[in-house]
């Protein structure tokens, strides 16, 4: 299937209760890039929102209680981010650092063809926007934007590794963040840094560009010189990557669909562990048609707020179909407990 090892350390993943849809079923979206801000509240963005003002786009949403009581409030309707799909601004990514919120959004440039395949969306052209007022101002206004950060498919949906509240556990002074190379069924992921209080600045940013003698990341400021840390052809969806702490480790998760963009044919969870954001990354939990064929579930996000005191056990985040025949459930935020099993 793919050539990755077992883990060492975690003999697998285990499901410890049912999937549990948003309980207000008119708050619609998608993607949701979630982060745990210095206020103890969850922030993200959900994509094509459906509800309030926002029809599409994306929106700024705080999700406040939980896991399992949690209310998700919309903190801004980002009306100017206008656009269905891939022909919209999509959010990939949310971090506090220092009491500032960062978003990425891809499609800056509107719709494109994807880098692999035909029907999968494409996901490209990046940007990064923040707001030192937990989202209710974000600089630059998006009329004033006039090119992507990130141009192209390579860095085209970033998402900020997670490393706790307010990024209290981050390695170093960095920040950093992965992207595939489109948004489901990519094949390439890689790895961006940038020092923590330069994120947008385009020209700070660099990317593994090659691997030293020792196996150690060798970094570039040229995007287009930037390799992949993980290559699975056609595996890739828009990854989230969150730091254990008390474990020492690096939880990667990526999904497919069995068919490319498609809400019907069903998903394949992938979740996979490293030392480093950069690996060498090894398997953790394979699961196909997760959550069965019927609901295609996609990006799967870990709340680091929600996480257990030993790290272990906490609840994935995710999204539910797009598939509009199914009305009860469509098109919602889930959330679902699991505990990772140690050898």
């Amino acid at each position: 299937m793919f050539n990755l090892p077992q883990s060492k350390i975690f003999t697998g993943l285990e499901w410890t209760g049912p999937r549990i849809p948003y309980r207000e079923p008119d708050i619609k979206g998608d993607t949701f890039p979630i982060t745990w801000a210095d206020d103890n509240e969850l922030y993200a963005s959900s994509g094509d929102p459906l509800w309030g003002e926002s029809r599409d786009g994306l929106d700024v949403e705080k999700f406040s209680g939980g896991p399992e009581d949690y209310a998700i409030h919309k903190v801004h309707h980002m009306n100017e981010y206008t656009g269905w799909g891939g022909d919209g601004p999509k959010p990939t990514g949310m971090i506090c650092v220092d009491g500032v919120l960062y978003l990425a959004f891809q499609n800056l440039l509107r719709q494109k063809k994807p880098a692999h395949g035909l029907a999968s969306q494409h996901g490209s052209d990046a940007h990064i926007v923040y707001s030192t007022n937990k989202g209710f101002i974000w600089t630059p206004h998006l009329p004033n934007i006039k090119e992507p950060m990130f141009p192209g498919h390579k860095f085209g949906g970033p998402a900020f590794v997670q490393h706790g509240k307010n990024n209290v556990d981050a390695r170093d002074d960095f920040v950093y963040a992965i992207s595939s190379d489109q948004w489901d069924n990519g094949s390439n992921l890689r790895l961006g840094r940038v020092p923590k209080n330069e994120i947008v600045r385009r020209e700070a940013w660099e990317w593994v560009g090659a691997w030293d003698m020792q196996g150690a990341p060798a970094w570039t400021h040229e995007l287009d010189d930037a390799i992949p840390v993980l290559s699975i052809h056609r595996w890739l969806g828009c990854p989230e990557m969150v730091y254990l702490p008390k474990l020492q480790r690096y939880l990667l998760l990526s999904w497919r669909l069995h068919g490319d963009f498609s809400p019907t044919q069903g998903t394949d969870l992938i979740v996979l562990e490293s030392p480093n954001p950069w690996g060498p990354f090894s398997l953790v939990h394979f699961e196909e048609y997760w959550e069965g064929q019927a609901y295609n579930p996609y990006c799967p996000r870990v709340p680091t707020k929600w996480l257990s005191n030993d790290n272990l056990s906490g609840h994935i985040l995710f999204s539910g179909s797009w598939n509009w025949e199914t009305q009860a459930t469509v098109y919602r935020a889930n959330i679902r407990p699991f505990h990772l099993k140690l050898k």
